[in-house]
């Protein structure tokens, strides 16, 4: 699976470039989305505690408002374009990604634990990008006006996923299991919502004009500010775990759920900002490609508190 990976995304990306005509496939995305957010969402995860989860994800939270913050503060003292603000700013409060459990797995990790945290990032970003983006977009109107659209758009692609997947959990176990079987798959939905997403960022950017885009600075500032982000939130995630649940912490700060948010950003700050978290797409899957090959699971496993000391629940 994991070869497979790394030959299908790299196709997904250069084939989304190459075809700007997909863009007509875009209206797909809020069912790609649903689509995956349930076959995650349904998956059985053991009984445990959940305070270590939300400790990581509090965590990512705060990373994320102190890179909002920081990126306010150079815009503004650089004077430079407020997309840049906002492009950077999405990808920060971006919840973790579906495929972080079955990458976090690959590289040695804990799946439920990733799982997990998944479950409550995208549930908190249900009211951190209301808020924090709907302030940062809503120039006219009021942000508790703005802030309740993002909402309204957000939580049904999370919510009714969430609903439909622990109702079938709790009177379908049978059909749930069933479900879950397939949740090894979203990784091609996951594929095909790149390539689509590329595809009208290609069609975007041939329709704004690429050479007006670069030497406005614009296309070169959205590229730079969110691979210094993937570096920056991969590293941190790293280091802040860097003892116990690295792999995870990781996944849960640098694996972004793209799909989600460039279509929330070009809902609500149009194409520009939404070049921003697709270059990310290509950044995050550079990086996951490195650690796929540079990270031994087995070497990594030796050295874990679960091999070294009785079986503690997260």
């Amino acid at each position: 699976m994991k070869n497979l990976r790394a030959i299908l995304m790299p196709v997904a990306i250069l084939l989304g470039i190459l075809i700007p005509q997909a863009h007509v496939l875009s209206p797909m995305m809020p069912f790609l989305i649903g689509s995956m957010m349930f076959l995650t969402f349904v998956t059985k995860i053991p009984p445990q505690t959940h305070g270590y989860t939300f400790k990581i994800e509090i965590r990512a939270l705060v990373v994320s408002l102190l890179i909002v913050a920081a990126l306010a503060g150079i815009v503004r003292l650089f004077d430079l374009p407020r997309e840049v603000l906002l492009g950077g700013a999405i990808i920060a409060l971006c919840p973790p990604a579906n495929a972080a459990p079955a990458m976090a797995k690959m590289l040695g990790g804990s799946a439920s634990l990733a799982l997990k945290i998944f479950l409550s990032g995208n549930l908190i970003a249900c009211f951190s990008i209301p808020i924090v983006f709907g302030y940062l977009t809503g120039t006219d109107a009021n942000l508790t006006e703005i802030a309740m659209k993002i909402f309204n758009t957000i939580q049904p692609i999370i919510s009714i996923p969430l609903a439909f997947a622990l109702g079938l959990r709790a009177f379908y176990p049978e059909l749930a299991d069933c479900a879950a079987k397939f949740q090894k798959y979203t990784m091609f939905i996951w594929t095909f919502s790149v390539f689509v997403i590329l595809a009208k960022a290609s069609y975007d950017i041939r329709e704004m004009g690429f050479t007006e885009l670069w030497n406005s600075g614009k296309l070169p500032m959205m590229a730079g500010v969110s691979l210094i982000l993937c570096i920056l939130l991969y590293a941190l995630g790293w280091y802040v775990e860097k003892n116990r649940r690295p792999i995870e912490s990781s996944q849960s700060m640098g694996q972004k759920n793209t799909t989600l948010v460039i279509w929330i950003a070009t809902l609500y700050a149009g194409p520009v900002v939404a070049l921003a978290p697709t270059c990310y797409v290509v950044w995050q899957n550079l990086v996951l490609s490195f650690m796929s090959a540079k990270i031994k699971p087995k070497d990594l496993a030796k050295g874990t508190p679960e091999n070294n000391a009785p079986a503690k629940t997260e």
